[in-house]
């Protein structure tokens, strides 16, 4: 960590055909599982839990519904995917303005904290399921996960090819899986050990 990253930091303070489904609406937000965690998580430490405010709560259901209503009325598919990637930044940007607030950080230590968090939450989130989503692959898991799928559908797809297939998705886990380790050490370097807790409950820290 730099001397500049000190100097910001310490003290710091102690303290996501017409008829698409819900659930696919859902899994193809990006990161809403977290950003779920972060929900439930949120406010669980000593002190007295946050609340959102009624309108900012009354917004977000507003909002997730709005995207809802979007997806039932897209007439094509490369409009719903239009739509679920709004959706994956909204999802996306709800989690960080959460985990802002619960990890108690003014704009200026955000400025610091923020890239390194965010390097982890994509690793994270790179680690899940795909759950159907119909976006293009953004990584090289996802992009592996893919081949092996496709694959699979050709019931005369020889074993040595599914064997590449399948060797080429573990080894891109296992790079995904080091990197993450390198990203969370980064990140706990300039936390709290509150701070650190609160990722831990929010499954961004282990």
């Amino acid at each position: 960590m730099t001397h500049s990253d000190r100097n910001t930091l310490n003290p710091l303070r102690r303290r996501t055909d017409s008829r698409i489904s819900r659930r696919a609406a859902l899994s193809s937000s990006g990161g809403i599982m977290l950003s779920l965690l972060v929900d439930c998580a949120f406010g669980q430490g000593e002190e007295k839990p946050a609340v959102k405010p009624p309108e900012q709560a009354q917004g977000r259901v507003e909002q997730s519904r709005a995207f809802m209503e979007r997806l039932r009325q897209a007439g094509s598919m490369e409009e719903r995917q239009q739509i679920m990637s709004e959706q994956a930044a909204w999802q996306r940007q709800r989690a960080f303005e959460d985990l802002k607030a619960q990890l108690g950080l003014s704009d200026q230590e955000w400025s610091v904290v923020k890239p390194r968090l965010q390097r982890v939450y994509d690793l994270v989130r790179s680690r899940m399921p795909a759950m159907g989503r119909n976006e293009q692959p953004k990584t090289e898991v996802e992009q592996r996960s893919r081949e092996l799928s496709e694959l699979l559908r050709d019931e005369k797809a020889e074993v040595s090819q599914i064997r590449a297939k399948l060797t080429a998705l573990r080894a891109a886990k296992e790079r995904t899986v080091q990197e993450l380790i390198k990203a969370r050490q980064s990140l706990r370097q300039v936390l709290t050990l509150r701070q650190e807790a609160i990722l831990v409950l929010n499954a961004l820290l282990d």
